[in-house]
């Protein structure tokens, strides 16, 4: 019969070397555990752009013209709002509408259209 510590020792040989780092740190104290029957993943689903556009209150066009990220399923695009929401909080979504708000400047200024 194993005692819990053999039993500590042989899970902390199996696993990964980041999953062996929060262990150790939630037994320093330095971490908190995680209930997995509290942090259950939810099942979120794909949506497509006129559907996120509707929640978040802006046009499908606006997410398109932004490169909000999605994913191929079935050969159609889809998205899940919470990888939205966490890519328009990102400086790379602050660069790309940055670059987009300058174009529009351009374009305003020589009279065209920025469309052509």
């Amino acid at each position: 019969m194993s005692t819990a510590l053999e039993e500590l020792m042989h899970a902390a040989l199996a696993a990964a070397p980041n999953r062996r780092d929060d262990a150790l740190a939630v037994l320093r104290g330095q971490l908190a555990a995680i209930d997995p029957a509290k942090s259950a993943p939810t099942h979120e689903p794909y949506l497509t752009l006129r559907e996120v556009g509707q929640r978040l209150g802006i046009s499908s066009a606006t997410l398109w013209r932004w490169q909000v990220p999605g994913h191929s399923l079935g050969g159609r695009r889809r998205f899940r709002l919470t990888e939205v929401e966490a890519y328009l909080k990102t400086e790379a979504f602050e660069r790309r509408a940055a670059a987009l708000r300058a174009d529009r400047k351009h374009h305003a200024k020589r009279g065209g259209d920025p469309k052509a």
